[in-house]
């Protein structure tokens, strides 16, 4: 990508959430959620003592997960009646799929809002990109009225493609840019995956969902070849999988959104993943096995088994995912808004020179592998 057609990304602009918790408590929290939606447990601090046991074997632990995000409070104290989500006792599923809808847009009003309360000068792209809620007119939509930026700012919405969205989302971006070379493409990650827990999923598959994902927003542009720091795009690949639209699914429900995940990802991705780099180095006239040795990789901590087994799938030593690891202990697994995180850190990361290569990838429904090769400017 070259001369007025090169595309940076920058200005990356992490809007936290509400609040920060230590996985522990969010653990028992959920061993207590679970406890009381199921009313019909001979003894509720039996089957509460049960399901610590079950997290513990199947959940990630806080060895792995030090603290998660959420934007709405509920998880901080067990005022079951007063909740509006997880009022268990009233509704031992959680609430249904219109009032956390309504939530959704609640959150992601005060992002949109967070993200652009000092900023008056318009994009003339603003992409919005989440898989946790669905509301029209969009957070986005709202933030450009309020504005006053309807007849200068075009709103795209790119929904439900999972913890791989952020690099469609940036592929969509550089191509509407390339209409218009000179503009400014903002892309914001609203994702509260918290919003989709059901207490009454015991098994397995769910607590490893539910002690993983967390809530995260994070807001960035895609610009031309400007002098701020940054990443240039050097190219990017994306492949689906052979006969694995089984092995990942997110679908809707009446109780929220509901992920089926099944064991077989991690060896999947790493089954692919050496293939997959060496074709994302080509297209941008890259050698992998030479140039991987002083790369620094942002892959998408799906979940610690994850990047351990890409790890020695590309044959790279730890502190090249390095900050991968960071994000998955200090954030949890926020979808689509956790590689962005990473970028942001490998960004601010002053031992990091310009010039290093960012191979990054990510993993969606389908199972889909997405990534985009950068250097850092």
């Amino acid at each position: 990508m070259q001369g007025n057609q090169r595309h940076i990304l920058s200005h990356f602009d992490e809007i936290q959430p509400r609040y920060l918790s230590p996985q522990d408590l969010i653990l028992d929290w959920l061993a207590a959620a679970h406890a009381r939606a199921e009313n019909n447990a001979p003894s509720p601090s039996e089957f509460e003592s049960k399901m610590r046991r079950f997290i513990a074997r199947f959940g990630c632990d806080s060895n792995r997960i030090a603290s998660r995000g959420h934007e709405f409070d509920e998880v901080t104290h067990r005022d079951w009646e007063k909740m509006r989500l997880y009022n268990v006792i009233q509704t031992p599923h959680g609430a249904p799929l219109d009032v956390r809808m309504q939530l959704f847009q609640e959150g992601a009003e005060r992002v949109f809002a967070a993200a652009y309360g000092e900023i008056s000068e318009p994009p003339r792209n603003l992409l919005h990109v989440t898989c946790t809620g669905y509301v029209s007119p969009s957070a986005a939509q709202k933030l450009v009225d309020n504005k006053g930026w309807g007849a200068r700012t075009q709103v795209t919405h790119l929904y439900h493609m999972g913890c791989s969205a952020a690099i469609p989302a940036i592929r969509v971006a550089c191509g509407l840019r390339s209409l218009e070379p000179d503009s400014r493409a903002d892309i914001v990650h609203t994702e509260f995956c918290t919003l989709h827990l059901d207490p009454l999923l015991h098994t397995p598959e769910q607590l490893v969902v539910q002690s993983l994902f967390a809530d995260g927003a994070i807001r960035y542009s895609v610009q031309n070849g400007v002098e701020e720091p940054g990443f240039e795009i050097l190219s990017m690949h994306e492949v689906m999988a052979p006969d694995s639209s089984g092995d990942m699914r997110w679908i809707t429900g009446s109780w929220g959104f509901q992920m089926s995940l099944s064991s077989s990802v991690p060896s999947r991705i790493c089954s692919l993943i050496t293939g997959y780099m060496n074709e994302l180095f080509r297209k941008a006239d890259r050698d992998y096995s030479r140039d991987r040795r002083e790369a620094i990789f942002a892959v998408h901590p799906g979940g610690p088994k994850i990047i351990d087994l890409v790890q020695q799938g590309l044959e790279i030593q730890s502190s090249q995912l390095a900050k991968s690891r960071e994000i998955l202990r200090e954030r949890g697994n926020m979808s689509s808004a956790t590689l962005p995180h990473i970028w942001s850190r490998i960004l601010r990361d002053k031992h990091i020179p310009g010039g290093t290569l960012i191979p990054s990838v990510a993993f969606g429904p389908g199972l889909t592998i997405s990534g985009v090769l950068l250097r850092k400017r």
